[in-house]
C-alpha cells in the first residue's frame, strides 16, 4: 500500500468505519448525525487539499452521502465546495454508490468504469454483468461508454415527435437556462426575502415545471 493512501486511511476515524478500499468505505451501521457529520467533513477537507488519490476520495464522499440517503439533503453543495468538486460530480458519487455496494465492487476497474455503469443502470444483475464485460474485454472507460450508449439507444423506445411550438418553447427554456447558469454566483446571494419575491413572479413558470 502506497503511503500517500494509508494518510488518507489515516484521516478517516477507524471507529466509524468498517471496511476500506481504494473504491469505497462502509461505514459503521449505528453511526449517528454527528458522527456523520464529522467522517464527512473531514473527507472533504481531505480531497480539498489532496493532489493525488481523488477517485477514491471522490468515491469514498459517494459512500457516505449514500450512506446518509435524503437526511441531508441540500448538504451535497457545500461538501463538494469543500472537496474542490462540482456538486454534480459528487451527486453522481452518491447515485453510483447507492446502486454499486462496495462489496460488489471490481479492484480491476477504475471508479470512472464504476461510474458509467452505476449512472445506466440501477439493477445489480445488469451492473455486474457490465463491469464483467469490461473486464473480460479489457474496456477503457471511453470505449465501455459506448458500448453502453449502444445498447440503451437500441433498447429504449423512440421518442415522440416534437411539434414546432413545444420546440420553439423549448429553445427559449434551455436559453434561459444558459442565463441562470452563468449568473449562479450571483442569485446563490440573495436574501431569502428575494428569492421568494422573485418566485412569485414566476407562477406560470413554476406551474409549467
Amino acid at each position: 500500500m502506497r503511503p500517500d493512501f494509508e494518510k488518507l486511511i489515516a484521516a478517516i476515524p477507524a471507529d466509524k468505519v468498517r471496511v476500506v478500499t481504494r473504491l469505497g468505505l462502509e461505514l459503521s451501521t449505528d453511526l449517528d448525525l454527528d458522527s456523520w457529520s464529522q467522517v464527512i467533513a473531514r473527507l472533504a477537507q481531505t480531497a480539498g487539499r489532496a493532489a493525488r488519490d481523488r477517485d477514491t476520495l471522490t468515491a469514498w464522499l459517494g459512500d457516505v452521502l449514500a450512506y446518509g440517503g435524503g437526511k441531508y439533503h441540500g448538504q451535497i453543495t457545500e461538501y463538494a465546495r469543500a472537496a474542490g468538486l462540482s456538486p454534480g460530480t459528487l451527486r453522481d458519487a452518491k447515485l453510483v454508490c447507492s446502486r454499486i455496494p462496495v462489496a460488489r465492487r471490481h479492484e480491476k476497474l477504475s471508479w470512472s468504469h464504476h461510474c458509467e455503469v452505476g449512472k445506466a443502470f440501477s439493477a445489480i444483475p445488469e451492473i455486474e454483468r457490465w463491469m464483467a464485460l469490461a473486464v473480460t474485454e479489457q474496456l477503457s472507460t471511453m470505449a465501455l461508454r459506448k458500448r453502453i450508449r449502444a445498447h440503451l439507444s437500441q433498447s429504449r423506445p423512440a421518442s415522440p415527435m416534437i411539434d414546432r411550438d413545444a420546440f420553439r418553447l423549448l429553445r427559449e427554456l434551455r436559453a434561459i437556462d444558459r442565463l441562470l447558469g452563468a449568473d449562479r454566483a450571483r442569485w446563490n446571494a440573495w436574501a431569502p426575502e428575494a428569492r421568494r419575491r422573485a418566485l412569485s413572479e414566476l407562477n406560470t413558470l413554476t406551474e409549467f415545471v
